[in-house]
């Protein structure tokens, strides 16, 4: 058994897997031309967002690019990935969240939001609840009900079900990171002025 880590960014454009109980390094991530300024790690898919304006998906265990997402107009600065349907989310500095999900052995976008009039800087999902993190000190709530996960195999889009539920009240700093556990109705958002906040979203589902 073979216990997995992704945490260094070896000269700016380079991912490095590591076996930590080996210590020793697996694979070599090569393929962005720019900096790397997000990781998200779900079994043996990895996702990598760079200044490049592309994001990668790579096989852990092979060590190989399966994808790579361009449809952003600036850097990504965050990814993250949907556990329900496997999706993937990306933010950028073009204040786009896009959804992109599996079609018939590649991966396309089928929904693409501006809510915020900035860059996304975090973005956080649990499996029917989306928070986002922006630059002009602010975030957005997104659900998903349960009952309405089915009703869109007929357009082929299980990712396009995310819809805005609430923007919570701006901050005084640009939110650069945020992590939630929004099932139970908590965030909790760290501004630029070096402020932790956490919320109660208090959402009546």
């Amino acid at each position: 058994f073979v216990v997995y880590d992704l945490i260094s960014r070896l000269h700016h454009r380079i991912a490095n897997i590591w076996d930590i109980r080996a210590g020793r390094q697996m694979h070599k991530l090569l393929g962005h031309t720019q900096w790397i300024r997000s990781i998200r790690m779900s079994s043996d898919t990895l996702i990598t967002g760079s200044d490049d304006w592309t994001a990668r998906i790579w096989s852990v265990s092979r060590g190989t690019c399966d994808a790579v997402l361009a449809c952003h107009a600036g850097p990504i600065l965050c990814v993250e990935y949907s556990p329900l349907d496997k999706g993937i989310i990306t933010g950028s500095t073009d204040g786009l969240v896009r959804f992109w999900e599996n079609d018939e052995g590649g991966i396309k976008c089928v929904k693409n939001v501006t809510i915020h009039n900035a860059a996304i800087m975090s973005i956080n999902a649990g499996e029917h609840w989306l928070g986002i993190g922006a630059a002009d000190n602010s975030m957005s709530l997104f659900h998903r009900p349960q009952e309405r996960l089915g009703s869109f195999s007929g357009a082929g889009s299980k990712m396009g079900g995310w819809q805005l539920y609430r923007t919570p009240q701006k901050t005084v700093a640009m939110v650069r990171c945020m992590s939630s556990d929004l099932e139970r109705k908590r965030i909790c958002s760290g501004g630029r002025n070096g402020i932790l906040r956490l919320w109660d979203a208090t959402i009546n589902i």
